[in-house]
């Protein structure tokens, strides 16, 4: 069995890391790229925890061991499977310590190329939030600005389809910025998974350019890691616009299957910086379902003014207003394409 570090890690060139945490442990945080194959489930864990503490120490392993045992063939068959595919498998766990030993010391015993991650999840939370700031020092940022609703993180994306490096931090954060943010979103929010892929991007990224979307330091709950941010603030600045009806469309597609109630949470956040009547208005126009109304109101009476103030801090390079969002996708990569042969 071979000990090593998350650095020692990535120079294998043909290896999987395999993190045996529980799914909602692996949910909330993992290293990308990671199998999740749980020495216990959830509620598992729960009741082994609760039984170390109220019975006694040999009880609670008493118990885990009759928890794996009877999941081992789908363990098993899990490990042979990538085994086939890898030539090494490494185990993980928070770290470091009994879970993901359990799992390398049997399959090593069976004959398997195993690897065992030193210090686990923690250890390699450490490495992450050293190696991001020297990471970042390879890189210069394009920021794309934009109101509320043109369509910045779309845009992006399709830019990435032109072959441009863009780095999705709401993706990332699962949040897309605002007070509406966390609407839609499948995940719960993680500084960790947010730092974790942060770094996997940099760590792989080959172009000196990268593209963003202009943000806050904080999106939601997370914040952006500082020499990210502070990068992003001293990098190249452009900006685009799309008339009010293409706005609405896209936040229509973004929001309009979001539950009503979870709108009207949101709404109420937006009125500790509205007044009455505008707030009365909002809830008036989500009871009655008319959501495109209600998403010109708040472009046109919160977000707009809003931006007016912080959309004016920086000098663009490149600006542009689009009818079509391919087209401005492509103009946009041509720009930043004649940027990096310049350069």
């Amino acid at each position: 069995m071979k000990l090593m570090n998350f650095e020692d890690f990535l120079k294998e060139e043909s290896a999987i890391l395999v993190d045996v945490r529980t799914p909602k442990e692996f949910t909330i945080d993992n290293v990308p790229n990671t199998v999740n194959i749980p020495v216990l489930l959830d509620e598992e864990r729960v009741e082994v925890g609760t039984t170390y503490v109220q019975v006694s120490k040999e009880k609670a392993k008493e118990l885990g061991i009759q928890f794996i045992s009877k999941r081992l063939p789908e363990i098993f068959k899990q490990v042979q499977e990538l085994s086939e595919k890898y030539s090494l498998i490494v185990f993980m766990c928070a770290r470091g310590g009994m879970r993901s030993g359990s799992m390398a010391s049997l399959f090593d015993s069976l004959g398997y190329k195993i690897g065992k991650l030193q210090g686990g999840y923690k250890l390699y939370r450490k490495y992450v939030q050293s190696a991001i700031p020297e990471l970042n020092k390879n890189f210069k940022y394009i920021v794309v600005h934009g109101k509320t609703g043109v369509g910045k993180t779309k845009i992006l994306n399709k830019m990435s389809s032109l072959g441009i490096s863009t780095m999705d931090l709401e993706g990332m954060a699962a949040h897309k910025g605002s007070f509406f943010g966390a609407l839609g979103e499948k995940l719960p929010q993680s500084q960790k998974r947010f730092d974790g892929s942060v770094f996997e991007f940099l760590r792989t990224c080959k172009t000196k350019y990268i593209v963003v979307e202009s943000e806050s330091k904080r999106i939601g709950n997370v914040y952006i890691p500082e020499s990210v941010y502070q990068s992003m603030t001293d990098g190249i600045h452009l900006y685009i616009d799309t008339d009010i009806k293409n706005r609405i469309d896209i936040l229509m597609e973004d929001y309009a299957h979001v539950p009503l109630n979870e709108i009207k949470k949101c709404i109420m956040k937006v009125s500790r910086y509205v007044s009455k009547e505008k707030t009365a208005n909002y809830l008036k126009l989500l009871e009655e379902k008319r959501l495109e109304e209600l998403c010109a109101a708040l472009i046109k009476e919160y977000y707009d003014p809003l931006y007016t103030v912080s959309g004016s801090k920086h000098d663009y390079l490149f600006s542009m207003k689009f009818d079509d969002s391919d087209v401005c996708a492509a103009e946009l990569a041509e720009f930043i394409k004649k940027l990096e042969e310049k350069n």
